[in-house]
């Protein structure tokens, strides 16, 4: 049965999959994308000559040129021209009317997918197929690793987490409830993974719905995770397959650090709303706005005591009105 969830999808949209050439599409929704996109397509440039993928990207009314260097670097790639910017979950649902490949890849113009990382992944998720939604794993270009197996929010995780209280938790414990901290990341993951490199099985957004269009930024990639798992679908992170990842190269050549915060902040609180309710997203707010005040007392966390006071105030202002959080 659909999640109540589900975005309203036309009848075209659900009688996917009908499979045949490339066994992936790739998305990726340009909105000043310029600088990241030469490694961006130096990477996938192999898998697409050798006809293994295919790529549609979504131009949302970059003001850079974008589409034009995309179309030189690349010049397989189809391109779908928005006459403004509808957002990345919308961006990205432009291009699903034409996926006709098993898989769906979802990828961040500043993600670096190499033809053999991009078969490994195709071929984890041959394996696990009732995987609906996956990501690979994910290195920076400083060489570390960023976690991709996330927890759900729970309402005792952030004074756990902003106050290390964790620490005081036994290690199986631990690793249990705090899927980032694990050593080994899981391949079924309790939780959900972020978007900047998604793949998603066609057979599952068929059933499933695509990304909710009500979340303009920030967030899509949580409530969605949520959607495929209440609908039975397993979320997974393939270990075998590693991409590159610059760290949110479009946002932040579109917004100051500030802006950037606030917005990924109201993106979080707004997919939690759609998920679990106005009232438990508002206690959400609350909660985590408290905590992060409260960790930003500590000097020693990776991100300083400003950054952490700027999260709290834009969490406490939504949880106390949360009406007027789009300002």
């Amino acid at each position: 049965m659909p999640s109540k969830l589900q975005p309203e999808l036309d009848e075209g949209a659900r009688e996917k999959p009908d499979h045949g050439g490339p066994a992936v599409t790739v998305t990726t929704v340009l909105y000043n994308s310029e600088a990241s996109l030469p490694r961006y397509a130096e990477a996938l440039a192999p898998s697409v000559g050798h006809g293994s993928v295919r790529v549609v990207a979504v131009d949302n009314a970059s003001p850079d040129r974008s589409a034009a260097a995309l179309r030189r670097l690349l010049p397989e790639a189809e391109l779908i021209v928005n006459s403004a910017n509808l957002g990345f979950a919308a961006g990205c649902n432009r291009a699903w009317p034409s996926v006709r490949s098993r898989y769906w890849l979802l990828l961040n113009p500043d993600v670096e997918a190499a033809a053999e990382e991009l078969e490994r992944l195709v071929e984890w998720m041959d394996r696990h197929p009732r995987v609906g939604l996956a990501s690979p794993r994910l290195r920076g270009g400083d060489g570390n690793e960023e976690p991709v197996a996330r927890p759900h929010d729970g309402l005792w995780r952030p004074p756990f987490e902003v106050l290390r209280l964790h620490k005081l938790l036994p290690e199986r414990l631990r690793r249990h409830w705090l899927l980032p901290g694990r050593r080994t990341t899981p391949e079924i993951v309790d939780g959900w993974v972020p978007g900047a490199a998604l793949i998603a099985r066609s057979e599952a957004v068929a059933e499933v719905g695509p990304l909710d269009e009500r979340l303009f930024i920030y967030g899509e990639d949580r409530e969605w995770c949520w959607r495929m798992s209440r609908a039975g679908w397993q979320v997974g992170a393939c270990g075998e397959a590693e991409f590159t990842h610059g760290h949110g190269g479009s946002a932040r050549a579109t917004w100051e650090e500030p802006e950037r915060v606030r917005r990924e902040v109201v993106g979080h609180l707004r997919a939690t709303r759609l998920m679990r309710g106005g009232a438990w997203a508002r206690a959400f707010a609350l909660i985590a706005g408290l905590s992060l005040l409260a960790g930003s007392l500590d000097p020693r966390p990776r991100r300083g005591p400003a950054t952490r006071r700027a999260r709290a105030r834009h969490y406490l202002r939504w949880g106390l009105d949360p009406g007027g959080n789009g300002r």
